[in-house]
């Protein structure tokens, strides 16, 4: 079954359309057979998914505040954005400072009309 586009459009802001290790591409599994990685360990199916399956960060403090605690689609649209949890997470790699920053341009832009044109640009 083919997902809608915005599925892949996470809470914090990743875009994981193209991720490779939810796309299990061959680069990103020899990077963990490298390090010595159980490959069947190396699997997400991303933050939309039903979650009984697999998934990148199971306890993800990010997730669970936006999605399960106050029920929104992305982070964007809380109140308290950007907190301290997605500020200190945004500093940690530059795919986590670009997710900040999509949503830093969807607050300013507004959900809907952002995912419009971003959506219209990636599809």
């Amino acid at each position: 079954m083919s997902k809608d586009r915005r599925w892949f459009l996470t809470p914090c802001g990743l875009d994981c359309h193209g991720c490779p290790i939810r796309l299990r591409t061959d680069e990103e599994l020899d990077y963990w057979r490298q390090r010595n990685v159980d490959t069947e360990k190396i699997r997400c199916d991303g933050c939309r998914s039903d979650r009984t399956g697999n998934h990148w960060a199971p306890e993800c403090k990010i997730l669970q505040c936006c999605v399960y605690e106050k029920a929104l689609e992305f982070c964007a649209q809380c109140s308290d954005f950007p907190c301290g949890s997605l500020k200190e997470w945004g500093q940690e790699y530059e795919h986590h400072s670009d997710a900040v920053e999509r949503l830093r341009e969807m607050r300013k832009a507004g959900v809907e009309e952002w995912l419009r044109q971003y959506l219209g640009k990636n599809k």
